[in-house]
């Protein structure tokens, strides 16, 4: 019976753009519950785990930082064995990583397990992400982007209730079994709906790349994050300090000059998405670095909320992202991507400088409010940015171009969580007013990149009268 229920699936498959849409929702899905579940129990790991916050907040950029090393080799491992077999494989390997993580014994195998489970999800992420913008030709991106973001934003929404529920009345240990199902059931829809694609012969890995880049970005992190604990001027943070940009450098001489790297950098020429992508860099520093990251540990330190209410303020957010991008992103072929995001940006660096005015005492009421108007905002830019930054790639680069995009999130997520570590845990009364007057910096030095951008070069996403 079960076999041929099965059969019978198989042959009313779904279309490819239906499966492969599926497969992109089910990865940021994943990701998106991931990560905002973890933000939400830094304070209790930091007591079961007898252990402070800047040790504890590796189990969040031990993720982001795998997740960024591991993305670039997803285009040759695609074109190697197929994307839908890098994705089963990849998919499978977070599921196992994040039932192992929920069993964990210790900080170190927590991070370890927590690596595993970035890397892992990387390549889920760039694959499915190349494998939707090859699919989608331009003029119906927009209206993609919008439509897409309803169930994206599910993970978000849950994930902060969901978390301090399971913090408060169980254990933080579920927060990351809960991925177990997810994963298992996505597996199940793409083995059934996902169509194969044949293997390829790509060119040579281009390993002193690859490796000189997963150097660059640990030695930046590491000196951003042990700075403050082993003291600026110590030998091993200025060794760091030399080591990582000089290896990042390096590594962009080596891609530019390979005739198949990793990251095709050559790509940044382009205006547009050079443009969109250091807009982007600023816009996930503010967000997801910052307000997401810093946040629901001031409202458990600083405000005395508990983990259940600290997750049930943070939904908010995920609201006001579906609320703009189905108000606003609308009417993004009458605005352009120029005006969105700038005007997104800037009124999101506004937030935050109304978050850093914060006190212990600040209305529950006022925090829901700030956390609403952070999503609205953030929802018109990141509308704006991912419809229009894909216009003048031609296919043969879309995998290149959506691993750019998506290591450039993952770095510019570390980095704004490394950011905001520092400052909240240097300074005891002013730390957190620090942190957020540094994601309106970001903000608004990603509006500042916006202003950049040319309408006339989006123009391809903004023909359909539908987007």
């Amino acid at each position: 019976m079960i076999a041929r229920t099965i059969d019978a699936l198989r042959r009313r498959r779904v279309s490819a753009r239906a499966a492969v849409a599926v497969a992109y929702v089910a990865s940021l899905l994943m990701a998106a519950l991931d990560t905002h579940v973890v933000n939400i129990m830094l304070p209790t790991l930091t007591v079961e785990l007898d252990s402070r916050l800047s040790a504890v907040q590796w189990t969040v950029l031990a993720y982001v930082l795998a997740l960024a090393i591991a993305m670039p080799a997803s285009g040759w491992l695609a074109t190697r064995f197929g994307d839908r077999r890098v994705f089963q494989a990849s998919l499978g390997a977070f599921t196992v990583a994040s039932g192992l993580c929920g069993v964990a014994q210790n900080l170190p195998e927590l991070i370890g397990l927590r690596s595993v489970q970035g890397a892992a999800g990387g390549l889920v992420m760039t694959v499915a992400t190349s494998m939707l913008y090859r699919i989608y030709p331009p003029e119906q991106r927009a209206r993609l982007v919008r439509t897409l973001l309803l169930p994206i934003a599910v993970g978000p929404a849950l994930a902060p209730p969901l978390g301090g529920f399971l913090v408060e009345h169980l254990s933080w240990r579920w927060a990351f079994l809960v991925n177990i199902p997810v994963g298992l059931a996505t597996m199940a829809l793409i083995a059934l709906g996902l169509p194969r694609d044949p293997p390829g012969r790509p060119g040579r890995f281009e390993l002193r790349g690859y490796l000189l880049a997963g150097v660059g970005l640990a030695a930046v992190l590491l000196t951003l994050t042990q700075g403050p604990e082993w003291g600026w001027a110590s030998p091993a943070v200025l060794v760091l300090a030399v080591l990582g940009p000089a290896a990042l450098a390096v590594s962009v001489v080596v891609q530019l000059r390979s005739s198949a790297p990793l990251l095709d950098l050559r790509l940044l020429s382009g205006r547009l998405f050079r443009q969109t992508n250091i807009s982007t860099a600023f816009q996930t520093a503010t967000f997801l670095g910052g307000i997401l990251f810093i946040t629901p540990i001031f409202l458990q330190e600083r405000a005395g909320s508990s983990p259940l209410q600290a997750g049930l303020v943070m939904s908010l957010v995920p609201v006001g992202v579906v609320i703009s991008s189905q108000t606003v992103g609308r009417r993004y072929h009458v605005f352009g991507p120029r005006l969105m995001s700038v005007v997104g940006l800037g009124l999101l660096g506004a937030v935050c400088l109304c978050l850093a005015l914060f006190g212990g005492s600040t209305p529950v009421w006022v925090l829901c409010g700030l956390m609403f108007l952070a999503g609205l905002t953030n929802g018109s830019a990141m509308v704006a940015l991912q419809a229009s930054m894909f216009a003048q790639v031609g296919p043969e680069h879309m995998g290149s171009a959506s691993t750019i995009l998506n290591v450039n999130r993952q770095v510019a997520t570390a980095i704004g969580v490394a950011a905001a570590t520092i400052l909240m845990t240097s300074l005891a009364s002013g730390g957190f007013r620090l942190a957020y007057l540094a994601t309106a910096v970001f903000a608004f030095l990603g509006a500042l990149a916006a202003a950049r951008i040319l309408d006339s070069e989006a123009a391809d996403t903004m023909r359909s009268p539908t987007g």
